[in-house]
């Protein structure tokens, strides 16, 4: 047989197949030899990662997830593994699917993902499914230019040729028109511990206690309003469709295990359309509370219409049930809603359409300020409790420190000022923050190929960086970093990491750092001065057990105890 006789046979074979089954074989076979590639060669024969250290002991197709949630802490094994390596700056693991991921563990590595090369990162796609649902899609998320643009607007003040008598909205002049609210409101939780003392004998689940007066506090800064005044429509395919803000909230921030596994694994694959009961309580909760915001905002903008009620009425809106604020350049006071809308929404007038943002803007970033704000600070006041209770030493000198104070400041409340001069507490509230930082994960993904500490990161790559990686590492802190001591912040060597400002790493670094961290600290403060003056604190842990035997929630993006803290509590004076 010739040539030209063997190829006109093997056209004729060819046109006698199936061709659409060729060419879905073609498509399957490419497709497994690709998922190959990435599960069996690239991680261990290409990736320019290989040579870095880290463990071993991962699944090859969901890396080191399933140790990360059977360890029981949602700092673990991040911290053994820093603890295991403690002077390299970037420790390598498995993510899902043999993806490469990156532990950060030195503070100059920490120094150039979050501030010289902070935007060649961004939020990845499980860490955005994980939180956004619950936090809004507000400056947390923003991107880039966005993020700059939001953050200016939020945090900054504007060149006055562009934007006359515009307030610095986390200004301290600002922040000081909120201390009223903070001490009214440190004086209702005073009234709820005073009634659980008479009427439960003193025994209180904190967790719950300090999650609802943080969350009213951040109802009346982020809108000017009682929380509990929010209720949604009847109607929906559930109760929670017309129940009140706080219940929705508890909804989304405390689910059942049902709900603490889907929350889980939406992270890593998007499961939030099955028709499970827990799906759907949470659909519906998170439908009914941006429908509730978003009728908070549209009454905002009504009130605050400059065609309509003129800047007389607009001031006399923001004294009146906006009252907590202060502008920077005026008399008026301002919480977050009016401030957006009467700066963004309405944007100068109308004459600055490039800054305008709309309703769903305001919304987002409302929500991420609720999210965010609240559930920080009530963790805080929950590891300050638990770790007054394991140290009475540090407790009672404290609260000989702060009685001081108010007997000094008499019948006057103290001021922000005051409170600055409240030398051990200030070391007593970051030695929490770091032995207890409520914060976990600050996950990044590379846009693009970087280079850190030398290091080439691939595109795509997942970097982690934690909190607790810096605040538990020896080589920082020393051999007692896991210990509570406030006084070492006293004797923090010059020029050491420990006196270096990143080695503090509980609000982040660098243009991102959280923008409402003043505002955070002193409701810190102002709410703890209220409890150590006035009770003091035992340890039951949760149901009966010791505060150090304490479960966490795990995997969660906050330290929190799982199913509560109950503590007993009595009058100190």
């Amino acid at each position: 047989m010739d040539s030209t006789s063997f190829l006109l046979l093997l056209y004729d074979r060819f046109l006698r197949l199936d061709v659409p089954l060729v060419l879905l074989g073609v498509f399957l076979f490419r497709l497994a030899g690709s998922k190959a590639y990435r599960l069996f060669i690239y991680p261990y024969f290409v990736s320019p990662l290989r040579h870095l250290p880290g463990p071993k002991n991962h699944h090859f197709l969901i890396g080191h997830t399933l140790n990360q949630f059977r360890s029981g802490h949602p700092n673990e094994p991040f911290v053994s593994w820093m603890r295991r390596w403690p002077k390299t700056p970037l420790i390598r693991y498995f993510d899902v699917g043999n993806a490469d991921a990156v532990l950060v563990t030195s503070l100059e590595a920490h120094k150039e993902i979050l501030h010289a090369k902070v935007y060649s990162f961004q939020k990845p796609p499980f860490f955005v499914r994980l939180i956004a649902d619950i936090v809004g899609f507000g400056i947390g998320f923003a991107e880039g230019d966005e993020h700059k643009k939001q953050r200016r607007a939020l945090a900054m003040k504007y060149p006055q040729e562009c934007l006359p008598n515009s307030p610095v909205l986390f200004s301290t002049k600002n922040l000081e028109g909120f201390i009223p609210l903070l001490r009214s409101k440190a004086s209702h939780l005073s009234h709820q511990l005073d009634d659980i003392i008479r009427t439960e004998g003193g025994v209180v689940d904190i967790v719950s206690l300090y999650s609802k007066i943080t969350l009213d506090i951040m109802g009346q800064f982020a809108i000017g309003r009682e929380l509990d005044e929010l209720t949604g429509q009847s109607g929906g395919d559930n109760s929670l469709a017309s129940m009140p803000f706080h219940a929705c909230y508890r909804e989304l921030f405390e689910p059942d295990g049902v709900g603490q596994l889907l929350i889980a694994i939406n992270g890593v694959f998007p499961i939030r359309w099955l028709p499970l009961k827990a799906n759907r309580r949470f659909n519906q909760a998170h439908k009914t509370l941006r429908s509730q915001i978003q009728a908070v905002i549209q009454e905002r903008i009504r009130a605050l219409d400059p065609d309509k009620t003129g800047a007389a009425t607009a001031a006399s809106i923001n004294r009146g049930s906006v009252h907590h604020g202060s502008d920077e350049n005026s008399n008026e006071t301002k919480d977050l809603l009016s401030w957006m809308v009467s700066r963004k929404y309405y944007a100068d007038g109308g004459n600055n359409h490039r800054d305008r943002w709309g309703e769903d803007e305001i919304r987002d970033q409302i929500l991420t300020f609720l999210a965010a704000g609240h559930q920080t600070t009530a963790d805080a006041l929950t590891w300050a409790t638990q770790l007054m209770i394991q140290h009475p030493a540090e407790a009672q000198r404290l609260r000989a420190e702060v009685v001081d104070l108010l007997r000094r400041c008499g019948t006057h409340p103290p001021s922000c000022r005051d409170i600055e001069t409240l030398h051990y507490l200030h070391n007593f509230t970051r030695e929490v923050l770091r032995v207890q930082c409520p914060g976990i994960n600050v996950a990044r993904e590379a846009i693009h190929d970087v280079v850190v500490q030398g290091v080439l990161i691939p595109k795509g790559t997942t970097v982690l960086m934690q909190p607790a990686i810096i605040h538990k590492n020896p080589t920082i802190w020393g051999a007692d970093c896991d210990e509570f001591r406030p006084d070492r912040w006293d004797s923090l060597t010059p020029g050491s990491e420990a006196a270096d400002p990143w080695a503090f790493a509980a609000f982040s670094h660098g243009p991102r750092i959280c923008i409402g961290r003043a505002f955070s600290m002193l409701e810190f403060k102002v709410l703890l001065i209220e409890l150590v003056s006035r009770f003091r604190f035992d340890g039951l842990g949760r149901n009966g057990r010791m505060a150090h035997e304490i479960k966490l929630v795990n995997p969660s993006p906050m330290l929190r105890p799982d199913g509560g803290l109950k503590v007993r509590v009595e009058r100190a004076m």
